[in-house]
């Protein structure tokens, strides 16, 4: 048995093993623990594989793993591997870039079978064929860093491309999680995810003193908030203490010390001691995720449609807690990481009609061009 056909039978049984209840990398990592004969570059070729087999998404539902494997290679633009030049000679020579973005595009209506969901923007784009490639790392740095930065990674012969005055793309197997300057000198952050500052330069001064982060994650919004409108007066909020404790982490890296954290379910009401009021709240709600499939494809291997509604009421829900804290003039910026329009502009027209709010703007960032994610992003104004 060659390695590769090792590499496949060590995928084959990671794939077998996932149910899905965790992202696949934390997974894979977790699995590759128990194997210490493992080196990197028979770990690289085994994840490969198995994201493959992932990129398939709802195609090909009757195939065995191996099968299913074996077809995502061919799909993703690997002609040249070895394994398939062990199992496939023919395909493996036979399949140039023009025709395998013909056997892509034939594919798509099977492998993502979700059209007529999409935001507006995207059903006549080729958005879904982004599923078929990872994305590339983003940094944003902050303000005066630029330079130090740039030079810091020339320095360790790290490739990358200046993609924005504040913004380098970089390949996707890049590690920065361990170097000193992270928040402090630069964040991790999508392109996409970056350019929804473009709304906040929409706010009047009054809005940009205060702010609530009111499904603040680990905090990465806050820090583009702080970047772009200057100090201001900061509360966050997130029903997860673990990733409030994230949180915590990162601001002091961050230098982020003038700020509150509150431990909030914004689907239960607000508890008597939260009292303030904002002029400005950023609620990046729960969502599909579906804009990030490109990066985590095991989430549309997984994808019921049913989970929709369900999003939908929750987002409703928990914006209609956060609405009760913002000012009369306040706004409110909405965003997700979704593609879906009833997750996108069909909660705007839902804030607009129900809680009387007004939109002030409203954009799809699509970042299927430039190997980033797809999210959405409104601004709003409740009445005076």
């Amino acid at each position: 048995m060659s390695r590769y056909h090792a590499y496949l039978k060590k995928a084959v049984a990671i794939l077998e093993a996932y149910k899905g209840q965790e992202p696949f990398s934390v997974f894979i990592k977790q699995q590759f623990s128990l194997d210490r004969k493992m080196g990197s570059t028979d770990r690289k070729s085994v994840r490969h594989y198995c994201y493959c087999y992932f990129r398939l998404g709802k195609a090909l539902p009757e195939a065995s793993t191996t099968d299913r494997i074996l077809w995502g290679l061919i799909l993703c633009g690997s002609g040249n591997d070895p394994l398939l030049a062990l199992e496939h000679p023919t395909v493996n020579t036979a399949v140039e870039e023009g025709s395998l973005l013909e056997k892509r595009t034939q594919l798509l209506p099977q492998v993502f079978p979700y059209n007529e969901l999409l935001s507006a923007s995207l059903t006549n784009s080729a958005w879904a064929l982004s599923i078929w490639e990872q994305p590339s790392l983003f940094i944003r740095m902050r303000p005066g860093s630029e330079e130090p930065v740039m030079e810091a990674l020339q320095r360790q012969s790290i490739a990358f491309e200046k993609v924005g005055a504040h913004t380098l793309s970089l390949p996707s197997a890049t590690s920065l999680s361990n170097w000193p300057g992270l928040n402090r000198d630069f964040v991790i952050q999508d392109l996409s995810s970056q350019r929804v500052a473009s709304l906040l330069s929409l706010l009047p001064e009054p809005a940009k003193k205060k702010m609530w982060d009111c499904c603040a994650g680990s905090g990465g919004k806050s820090i583009l908030a702080i970047d772009v409108l200057g100090p201001l007066s900061l509360s966050v909020s997130d029903k997860r203490e673990t990733i409030l404790r994230q949180l915590k982490q990162r601001f002091a890296q961050a230098g982020v010390i003038d700020y509150r954290s509150y431990e909030l379910d914004l689907t239960r009401s607000l508890p008597a001691s939260f009292t303030d009021r904002f002029p400005f709240i950023w609620a990046d709600v729960p969502c599909s995720g579906s804009g990030t499939w490109s990066r985590t494809p095991e989430q549309l291997y997984y994808f019921e449609a049913s989970t929709l509604d369900q999003y939908r009421h929750l987002q409703q829900t928990i914006l209609r807690t956060a609405i009760t804290r913002l000012q009369p003039g306040g706004y409110l910026l909405y965003s997700t990481c979704s593609v879906f329009a009833c997750e996108n502009e069909q909660q705007v027209t839902w804030l607009e009609e129900q809680l009387g709010l007004r939109c002030v703007q409203q954009q799809l960032f699509n970042g299927a061009a430039e190997k980033a994610d797809t999210l959405f992003a409104a601004l709003l104004q409740k009445p005076d």
